[in-house]
């Protein structure tokens, strides 16, 4: 086993390299080399010819330069509660084996507030790329423990890169294989965590579409995209020319203004989701603070207040034909699955077909309908349960059951624990704990 050895990055090394950096991923792509060349130059004076097993950072612009300087095997620690930072961080070393994680005894909070002003004088009326919180084009990064807020586009958007100026020579980079974590995403102005591929090279032909991403104990949380009025905000936007193998897993999609999870356009690829949880997304009273008021919560004066109109479905599996391709197919993966409070449909196959396998589904609450599944086929169906009939579209083959009346106020008050407990933890910036649930029993 390596020794691993930590050190402070020097602020006289962070500097220059800061002198030299850019604001925005894909501007002046010379200019961010010939920094992280300098970075690496000087580094290597003081640490021999190798660079460390782990480095530990504190600021954003060590985390930055750690980032454009790493080499395979690396781990770069945060070893900060809360970060401010200033632009984007970019991730696009291909098949990187590099790790960002929290420090032990640290939850670092990377706050996107800077960057979003910047980037609301820039482009006051329209989000993009350019804007999310970090930009994943490369491949096998893991991010472990940190809470990302407040990025004026997604908090996490892994996806190719595509330079309509210049299609033919872009870098487009290779997004396959990445991990993310143990992680928050709350308050940005997309999705929490969005992975796509890019319309711009699907018309050159070129498939870059992201595969085998692996999101693992997450909450995407208040996300809310105030430029579209709520409509495209997903807790987890798994669509859009998706790649093959995503899974989530021990994941919370919560109160974000649009889908707790969309994958609409994703063609026949297939999703995986285990003990996931989408609560109560598409109210347009959370982002007034009207419902903070009303349940006598503490009113959240962090998230982005205003007009929401968003969807509000659950688990939205797949979409019709559309400009990005033919109707959705593929397998649906679900396994202790729970779809709850939802202002439209909680298990949705909007629109789509294939085929959905499902163990242990609970869905309660959703005003449109708690299981709307008619255009899939069931393959493994069992244990899917549903409070009510009203607005129940079972999938050929599959039968969901109704809980019987005297069991759904404790399973309802189990539910609204593991809720009330995710709410302080957020609160008190703290990754919550995973839910697991007696009622599949």
């Amino acid at each position: 086993m390596l020794k691993q050895t930590k050190r402070r990055l020097s602020k006289a090394v962070v500097s220059a390299v800061i002198l030299s950096s850019v604001s925005f991923y894909g501007m002046s792509s010379s200019i961010k080399a010939n920094a992280s060349s300098r970075f690496n130059a000087q580094v290597g004076k003081s640490v021999g010819s190798t660079l460390q097993d782990v480095v530990t950072v504190a600021t954003f612009d060590e985390l930055k330069a750690a980032v454009a300087s790493a080499t395979s095997g690396q781990t770069i620690q945060i070893a900060a509660n809360k970060l401010d930072c200033t632009s984007q961080l970019v991730l696009d070393k291909i098949d990187s084996n590099i790790t960002i994680e929290a420090a032990d005894g640290y939850t670092p909070v990377l706050d996107f507030t800077s960057f979003r002003t910047t980037a609301q004088k820039l482009s006051p009326k329209k989000t993009g790329d350019a804007y999310t919180g970090i930009r994943i084009t490369g491949g096998q990064y893991t991010i472990k423990g940190l809470i990302v807020e407040k990025a004026y586009d997604n908090g996490i958007l892994i996806k190719p890169n595509f330079d309509q100026a210049n299609p033919e020579n872009t870098n487009v980079g290779k997004p396959d294989n990445n991990t993310i974590v143990n992680c928050v995403f709350r308050y940005n102005g997309d999705a929490g965590i969005q992975i796509s591929g890019s319309k711009g090279l699907e018309k050159l032909g070129k498939d870059v579409r992201p595969n085998n991403t692996h999101v693992t104990g997450c909450v995407a949380y208040r996300n809310f995209d105030i430029l579209t009025s709520g409509g495209n905000a997903d807790g987890f936007a798994a669509k859009l020319y998706l790649g093959t193998g995503t899974v989530f897993s021990h994941c919370v999609s919560a109160e974000n203004s649009d889908d707790a999870w969309d994958s609409f356009g994703v063609n026949d690829v297939d999703v995986t989701y285990d003990h996931c949880v989408a609560y109560h997304n598409g109210d347009p009273k959370v982002f007034t603070g009207d419902y903070d008021k009303a349940n006598n919560l503490p009113v959240d004066t962090d998230m982005t207040v205003g007009k929401c109109s968003g969807n509000g479905n659950g688990f939205k599996m797949g979409s019709g034909s559309s400009k990005y391709g033919p109707q959705t197919s593929g397998v649906r993966n679900l396994t202790d699955c729970t779809a709850v409070d939802n202002i439209s449909k909680g298990f949705d196959e909007n629109n789509g077909s294939g085929t959905i396998n499902l163990t242990n589904g609970m869905g309660f609450g959703n005003l449109k309908g708690d299981y709307v599944l008619d255009l899939m086929k069931a393959g493994t169906f069992e244990n899917a349960q549903a409070f009510r009939v009203k607005g129940l579209k079972q999938p050929s083959g599959g039968t969901v059951s109704i809980v019987d009346t005297t069991r759904q106020a404790a399973i309802r008050a189990e539910f609204d624990s593991s809720i009330a407990k995710m709410r302080e933890e957020i609160r008190e910036n703290k990754i919550p704990s995973y839910m697991n649930f007696s009622f599949w029993k």
